[in-house]
């Protein structure tokens, strides 16, 4: 639903969780996987004079973890031109203990030497970056993003984590209908 000005807008959001397959890496080899998940629930956004911000909160639809979480996100405009779009974003992410136990903790059955038991509780995750599009032809665009998360100590303190700082580059290709 969208405001008349179109500058508040509420809906549904669905975002992907990725799993692991415990077999793929040195720490978690020995452990069960992590299935992959959606997160479902409301979102918000407010678009301002000095950027958008953006809020939603989530649960796990398809119960690998059972957990929630809820995220609040800025989003600036740093290029708005005809051809280049780049955004700067920060933003904080909370997920409670099932959703961080579920992907950052060991149960007993899974510690191994060097890989004691861990019970992960709910924390908090920092998100800088920037994301932009560059059009691509008459109807596409090539979509890009750099951002580094920084786990909460819930999360960093697991033994099967091996940096503190997350980074994530991507590049794709969209197409306007």
């Amino acid at each position: 639903m969208d405001s008349d000005d179109r500058r508040l807008r509420i809906g549904l959001a669905a975002d992907a969780r990725f799993g692991w397959d415990a077999e793929d890496g040195r720490r978690t080899k020995g452990m069960h996987d992590r299935d992959f998940a959606v997160d479902l629930g409301p979102a918000l956004r407010w678009q301002t004079d000095y950027g958008t911000l953006n809020a939603q909160w989530g649960f796990d639809a398809g119960s690998a973890s059972k957990g929630q979480s809820a995220q609040l996100q800025f989003v600036r405009a740093l290029i708005r031109g005809p051809g280049l779009r780049l955004n700067g974003l920060v933003g904080i992410t909370w997920n409670d203990r099932r959703m961080n136990n579920y992907y950052y903790g060991v149960a007993p059955s899974e510690a191994a030497p060097g890989r004691p038991a861990y019970t992960a509780g709910a924390g908090t995750q920092l998100q800088a970056g920037v994301n932009g599009a560059w059009p691509a032809g008459e109807r596409g665009s090539i979509l890009f993003g750099l951002m580094a998360t920084r786990l909460g100590s819930a999360q960093a303190d697991s033994p099967i984590v091996e940096t503190r700082i997350q980074p994530l580059a991507y590049v794709g290709y969209g197409w306007t209908f």
